[in-house]
């Protein structure tokens, strides 16, 4: 293989790894976002708000996840507002 392909090929892997990374992450997502939803019907404030802090976790993992792969995907011309 020359460069070109092996680098077309880690493309596509890194963005497989990607995408199979942020569909487990948003799974979780919503798993402790019904779990914050039940948590306030049953009126159980301390468990949702622990709930909520998980769910920040998250959502900054997700964030710092797209960041990184913009990051790689387009270099020097990608920038982060």
């Amino acid at each position: 293989m020359t460069s070109y392909e092996e680098t077309i090929m880690r493309t596509w892997d890194d963005e497989d790894q990607y995408v199979k990374l942020l569909e487990k992450l948003q799974t979780k997502h919503d798993e402790i976002f019904e779990k914050i939803v039940f948590a306030q019907r049953e009126h159980k404030q301390d468990y949702a708000v622990a709930y909520v802090l998980v769910l920040t976790e998250i959502r900054t993992h997700m964030s710092r996840c797209r960041h990184m792969h913009m990051k790689m995907k387009w270099g020097d011309m990608y920038q982060s507002f």
